[in-house]
């Protein structure tokens, strides 16, 4: 019995929600462990993020490709996955900051305040509450989900481009000689 062809979106979809389901488990580890404002802990999502499209993009090549795949496929491949976990997360950030923990903003302008006091002691009060009042205005779920979703494609396509560079394999034999 032959498999049928599976074309790459698909496969990318199945692979990147498999990737964002492992992230969002993730950041509920960190946020159940108290641990989720600790922002070293959560570049660990990347390396899940880096593992799914190695993965997703090596079965696709095995499975699909004969074993070969040219650069564009594999950067495709891992952009796609990359991108469909995203997006799953940032849906998930949505609601996590909506309905989950409803008092994420709060810690993010305190931290933001903390920040702004120790980078520059020499800031009046005055000064401050009028920084996080500009801050508070984009640290709304909606801004959040948004800003995680293109910091996601943004280094998704970084990812990509360096990854699809070690998971093609050209069919030198389909080559023309020279």
């Amino acid at each position: 019995m032959e498999e049928k062809s599976r074309s790459l979106s698909q496969h990318a979809l199945m692979y990147g929600l498999m990737t964002g389901v492992v992230m969002i488990v993730l950041s509920l580890v960190l946020y159940l462990a108290n641990l989720y404002m600790n922002q070293t802990l959560g570049y660990i999502s990347y390396i899940f993020m880096i593992g799914g499209m190695v993965l997703g993009s090596i079965e696709y090549r095995k499975k699909y490709l004969n074993g070969f795949m040219t650069y564009g496929k594999a950067f495709s491949s891992c952009f796609l996955i990359g991108l469909f976990a995203g997006i799953l997360a940032s849906i998930y950030m949505f609601f996590f900051a909506q309905f989950i923990h409803p008092g994420l903003v709060q810690e993010f302008l305190e931290r933001t305040r903390e920040q702004m006091v120790n980078s520059n002691p020499n800031m009046t009060d005055e000064q401050i509450e009028q920084a996080l009042s500009v801050s508070a205005r984009f640290m709304t779920p909606v801004f959040l989900a948004i800003w995680g979703l293109v910091a996601n494609i943004l280094i998704g396509a970084v990812l990509s481009l360096i990854i699809g560079l070690f998971l093609k394999k050209e069919d030198k034999t389909a080559m023309p000689a020279a």
